[in-house]
């Protein structure tokens, strides 16, 4: 019998609905051994069925895993611009907020409620993503479709590159740690300064303080986790 054992080119030849069901998976099979793990990450990485993964010879298997391994821990750098193309043959262009200074408080709201959890990152990217106004074309500027909420193009995003996905969400959290830095710096008071704060001042200083070096330390902690090789981290040692 022989089996067509297809693996992922690159991560970006990943879905990030793929990742998504793994990270679901992993998550209600915490006790789980790692060969369950390893044939849960062919039948959905590679499109294997069970039965087919179970006469797979040894070392082809263990083979396909450590190339898997191998494949997440590859760099996922920012991407601007990508486009996609649907089941009617049409194909749209994405682009990434092109200025998060004028980033506006609904997508805030919903980019803080959606990033941590991988069951909404595609909601997360739905808005850092949208359509490029086509009159555009291949300029290094752009213009994307206003906000309308993330539910307009969150479905879509589910079939967006796995590496894209995991380049935005860990540039988000370099640049939150970044801002949290710049916050602090700006908000240090030098001694002779704090002598003339009033007590409920200095109060109020230390709390704002002691908030953003907790922000900062649980995005370093996230940005740490998310930089881990992206698959085997979960397995058991």
């Amino acid at each position: 019998m022989t089996i067509d054992l297809e693996l992922p080119r690159d991560v970006n030849s990943i879905k990030l609905s793929e990742w998504q069901k793994f990270s679901k998976l992993i998550d209600d099979n915490k006790d789980s051994t790692n060969d369950f793990l390893e044939i849960k990450m062919l039948e959905i990485f590679a499109g294997l069925k069970y039965k087919d993964i179970h006469t797979l010879p040894v070392g082809t298997f263990d083979e396909a895993i450590e190339y898997l391994n191998l494949l997440f821990q590859s760099k996922t750098p920012l991407v601007r611009r990508f486009s996609m193309t649907g089941t009617d043959d049409s194909t749209v262009e994405f682009g990434f907020i092109p200025n998060l200074d004028k980033i506006t408080m609904g997508e805030y709201i919903d980019l803080n409620n959606y990033l941590d959890d991988p069951a909404t990152l595609h909601k997360a990217m739905a808005v850092l993503f949208r359509p490029i106004h086509p009159s555009y074309g291949k300029k290094e500027s752009y213009r994307i479709s206003s906000y309308e909420g993330s539910d307009l193009f969150s479905d879509i995003m589910k079939d967006m590159p796995l590496g894209i996905a995991l380049g935005a969400k860990v540039f988000f959290y370099r640049l939150g740690i970044k801002l949290s830095k710049a916050i602090l710096n700006s908000i240090t008071v030098i001694p002779e300064e704090q002598d003339q704060l009033s007590g409920e001042e200095k109060k109020l200083l230390t709390e704002n303080i002691v908030g953003i070096k907790n922000s900062m330390l649980l995005l370093e902690e996230k940005l740490l986790e998310l930089t881990k090789p992206h698959l085997s981290q979960f397995m058991k040692q």
